[in-house]
């Protein structure tokens, strides 16, 4: 599935997707928010969590760009989608 395929799907879909075939990469923590970034097929998926309660408050998806940069030498991007 590609990215253009996992955003015509539902938000409950698109969770189920992530839970079921996503793989954990890394994680990175702001002063009032964490993330959480997953492969997924041929893109990432940022989770978004609160800092205090570890509930998730949002998501992202995305091939490259800014989102990205923020995991910039805390994994290997190039072989995580492999």
């Amino acid at each position: 599935m590609g990215l253009y395929e996992y955003m015509m799907l539902s938000d409950t879909e698109q969770w189920s997707d992530l839970w079921e075939n996503g793989t954990f990469l890394t994680h990175h923590i702001e002063a009032d928010k964490k993330y959480a970034l997953y492969a997924l097929y041929d893109f990432f998926v940022e989770v978004e969590l609160h800092c205090r309660t570890d509930k998730i408050i949002g998501k992202n998806h995305f091939k490259t760009g800014k989102l990205l940069d923020r995991y910039a030498g805390s994994i290997d991007i190039n072989n995580s989608l492999d």
